[in-house]
Parts: structure tokens; C-alpha cells; sequence
């Protein structure tokens, strides 16, 4: 995934990434039609939960080791007070995470998967925003923001590189 922004607020906020393909994210979108997006920390813990990722998943038992070992964990809905039983989607739980979005494809236009060449353009509509576990504001009571990549490098808003201590 890549090239996460909002697109529109109104009559509901949507959201919009891109997927190279082939790509069994993709085809897992198009079936369930639903989808989460991981908001994570701008920080150290946000940086190694994205890390964890950064390969894919094609070795599922590593993975849900590698999220242990940062401190995070997948939940499955019925274990999540609250949830929404019609969209059984598991989402992520940790230091890490700053805020969870719930989502679904746009029906309109193309399904709200709009293929562009060797990628997807991803279109959804946010139903839900969850809290994660990581402080949505700092020491001092201002806002924390979430984790940005640039040039090959996890950032803070500023533009300081933040170091996960693993190699590239």
C-alpha cells in the first residue's frame, strides 16, 4: 500500500491508497469489501509495528511473532466491544497504534477499485475511527501525529529520520 490521503469530507469522509498489482491485499479488498487502515504512532513504535510489515505477509506464523515481539497484537472482532458483527475484519491493538479506521469500498466509481496501469487506486468510505493504544496527545497536551515514510526512511512530522534498529 502506498499513497494513503483523504479524498473527500463530505456526505462522508473517503479515503484513498494505491495497491501494485497482482497483489493478494487486492484481491482480499475486492471480495470482502471491507477493509482497516492503520493509523500508527509517529514514533519509534509506530516506525517497528510498520517494519513488521514492510516484507508483506507471505509467512504468516513470522509475522504474528514479529507484532509480539513489538508489542502489538491481532484482535478479532469478537473480542472488540463495540464491533460490528456484519464486517468481521481483525485489526491491530499496541503501542503503536494511534487510531484505526474501519472502512468499506465505495460502490461507485468501478466498485471503488479503479485500476491505473500496474496499480489499484483504492476508493473508501470511513465508517468507524477506533482509538489505538499509543497517547493521541503528547507530555505537554499537544496533538501527536501519525508515522510518515520518506525517501526510504520512517519520519516525525519535522522530518527526523527515526531509527527502528533494524537494518535496511
Amino acid at each position: 500500500m502506498s499513497s494513503f490521503a483523504p479524498l473527500s469530507l463530505y456526505p462522508s469522509p473517503v479515503i484513498t491508497f494505491n495497491i501494485a498489482v497482482p497483489s493478494r491485499t487486492q484481491l482480499v479488498i475486492a471480495k470482502t469489501r471491507h477493509f482497516m487502515i492503520h493509523i500508527l504512532s509517529g514514533d519509534v513504535q509506530g516506525a517497528r509495528l510498520a517494519d513488521v510489515f514492510r516484507a508483506g505477509n507471505s509467512q504468516p506464523a513470522k509475522t504474528l511473532g514479529a507484532l509480539q515481539r513489538t508489542g502489538n497484537q491481532v484482535v478479532w472482532p469478537e473480542a472488540h466491544a463495540g464491533y460490528h458483527k456484519d464486517h468481521e475484519q481483525p485489526f491491530l491493538r499496541g503501542a503503536g497504534v494511534l487510531y484505526v479506521l474501519r472502512c468499506r469500498l465505495l460502490d461507485k466509481p468501478f466498485g471503488g477499485l479503479v485500476p491505473v496501469r500496474d496499480h489499484v487506486v483504492v476508493l473508501g468510505e470511513i465508517l468507524e475511527i477506533m482509538d489505538g493504544e499509543a497517547e493521541a496527545v503528547d507530555g505537554a497536551g499537544a496533538p501527536r501525529f501519525g508515522l510518515l515514510y520518506g525517501d526510504r526512511h520512517y519520519r516525525r512530522l519535522n522530518g527526523a529520520e527515526l531509527n527502528t534498529g533494524s537494518e535496511e
